[in-house]
C-alpha cells in the first residue's frame, strides 16, 4: 500500500518483482470490505480516482521490464509520485486547474507534467 501525502492512497500487487494490479483510491476511502480483508476488486467512489486507477495501470505495463525488474518498479513509483499535486497543478497545456469538473488526472511518463485527458492528445 503506498500513500501520497493526504491525497491519495495505491495498492500495489506484485508476482515476484512484476507489477500485476493498481488500483488507486481518495485518501479517504479505505481498501479493506466489511469483513476487514483487503478488497482490490472495487474501484474508487469518484471519477477522479478512477482515471487516475486507469492511468495507473496504463503506466504499470508502459514500465514493464521484464529484464530490469527492479528499475520497472522504481520508475512506476517515481511516475506515481507525480499524482502528489492532483490537486494543486494545473493542466500544463490549458493552465486550468478543473475543466469538465475534474482536476489534471493524467501524467506524463518522463516529465510528470499533468494533463487533463482531453488536453493530452
Amino acid at each position: 500500500q503506498i500513500e501520497l501525502g493526504r491525497t491519495l492512497r495505491a495498492i500495489v500487487v506484485l508476482r515476484g518483482l512484476m507489477i500485476e494490479w493498481v488500483k488507486v483510491k481518495g485518501f479517504d476511502e479505505s481498501f479493506k470490505n466489511e469483513d476487514g480483508q483487503v478488497c482490490i476488486l472495487v474501484r474508487a467512489y469518484s471519477e477522479c480516482f478512477s482515471l487516475v486507477t486507469d492511468n495507473a495501470e496504463a503506466a504499470s505495463l508502459r514500465f514493464y521490464a521484464p529484464a530490469m525488474p527492479q528499475l520497472a518498479i522504481k520508475s512506476f513509483i517515481h511516475w506515481l509520485q507525480g499524482y502528489k499535486t492532483l490537486f494543486s497543478a494545473p493542466c500544463v497545456k490549458c493552465g486550468k486547474y478543473l475543466q469538465n469538473n475534474m482536476p489534471p488526472t493524467w501524467r506524463d511518463y518522463r516529465s510528470k507534467d499533468p494533463f487533463h485527458d482531453v488536453c493530452r492528445a
